[in-house]
C-alpha cells in the first residue's frame, strides 16, 4: 500500500514519468528503437534483433508501460500520451547524439507516432507494420462495416473487465488469441483492457500523423484482418511525399520474413540519411 502511494506521488503528483524495461540493447552507435504491440512485450522483435544485430546496428526493444518487465500501475488511463511519456523518458536515457528511426507494431505504431508528434527532436523516421488506424477514413460504408466489426470484438473482450477468475480468464484469452494473438494474463489484464480502450479504440494517430515532417514507411499486412490495407493514401492523401506504403503477404503478426522486410525499410532510412 505505502509502495503504491509513493509510486503515484512521484509519478502523479511530482509528474515523474516511468521509465521501461529495456529487453534487448545490443549493438554500437546511434540506437533503433522498437515497440511492441497490445498484449505483446518486446520479445516479438527476436528476428528483427537478428538481422539487424548482424549489420552492427544498435538496436533497442522496450517492453511498453503495463507490459514484460515494465511498471504496471494500476492508477494510470494507459493513453497514448501515459505510453508515449514512458517511450519518451526511455529514448532521452539512450543519449543518442542525434535524432532515431522508431520502429512499430499495431499498438506501437500508434506510441510511435504520439512519441514523433510530441517530440519530433527525437525521431528522425518512422517506420510503422501494421498501424490500427480506425480515424480519418472516408465516409464509406465498407470502412464503417469493418471498423465497426473490429469494435464489437474488442468490447467482447473489454466486458471481462471487472474479474479475471479462472472462467473468465479463459474465455477472454480464447477471444484475444483467437485472430490477433494478444497474450492476456493476471498481471497485464488491467493495462490490456485500458490500452485497448484508451490508445488502440480512441486513437489520436490520424490527427498526429498530419503534423509530422519525418519520413515514414507504412506497411500493412495483406492478409491482415485488423489493418485495412492502403488506408493511408486516403487519411493523409496519395501526394504525401513523406509516406511511402508498402504491402506485403502476412498476418497481424511479426515474422521472419516480415522481419527482413522491416529491416529493408530500416537500412534503406539509413542510406537516405547517409545520402
Amino acid at each position: 500500500m505505502i509502495r503504491t502511494q509513493l509510486d503515484k506521488f512521484w509519478h502523479s503528483t511530482l509528474k515523474r514519468p516511468y521509465k521501461l524495461a529495456q529487453v534487448t540493447d545490443v549493438g554500437t552507435g546511434t540506437p533503433l528503437v522498437l515497440l511492441h504491440g497490445i498484449g505483446k512485450t518486446g520479445d516479438v522483435w527476436k528476428h528483427v534483433v537478428e538481422e539487424l544485430a548482424a549489420k552492427q546496428q544498435r538496436v533497442v526493444a522496450f517492453d511498453l508501460l503495463g507490459f514484460g518487465a515494465s511498471p504496471k500501475p494500476d492508477w494510470i488511463d494507459y493513453d497514448v500520451d501515459d505510453h508515449a511519456q514512458a517511450v519518451i523518458t526511455s529514448i532521452e536515457r539512450l543519449n543518442a547524439k542525434e535524432p532515431i528511426i522508431v520502429v512499430g507494431h499495431s499498438m506501437g505504431c500508434l506510441v510511435a507516432v504520439r512519441v514523433a508528434r510530441l517530440r519530433p527532436d527525437l525521431v528522425k523516421h518512422l517506420v510503422l507494420y501494421e498501424m490500427p488506424l480506425y480515424e480519418g477514413l472516408p465516409d464509406k460504408w465498407r470502412y464503417r462495416l469493418r471498423t465497426d466489426l473490429y469494435f464489437r470484438f474488442y468490447q467482447r473482450i473489454i466486458k471481462y473487465q471487472p474479474t479475471f477468475n479462472v472462467q473468465t480468464a479463459r474465455l477472454a484469452e480464447r477471444l484475444a488469441n483467437k485472430v490477433i494473438g494478444f497474450e492476456v494474463e493476471r498481471g497485464t489484464w488491467p493495462s490490456f483492457i485500458k490500452s485497448l480502450q484508451n490508445t488502440v479504440m480512441d486513437q489520436t494517430a490520424d490527427e498526429d500523423i498530419k503534423q509530422l515532417s519525418m519520413p515514414m514507411d507504412v506497411i500493412y499486412g495483406t492478409y491482415d484482418m485488423f489493418v485495412i490495407r492502403g488506408k493511408t493514401r486516403h487519411v493523409f492523401g496519395s501526394d504525401n511525399g513523406k509516406i511511402t506504403s508498402h504491402t506485403i503477404r502476412e498476418r497481424h503478426s511479426i515474422s521472419p520474413k516480415a522481419s527482413k522486410f522491416i529491416v529493408e525499410r530500416i537500412e534503406a532510412a539509413n542510406q537516405a540519411v547517409v545520402n
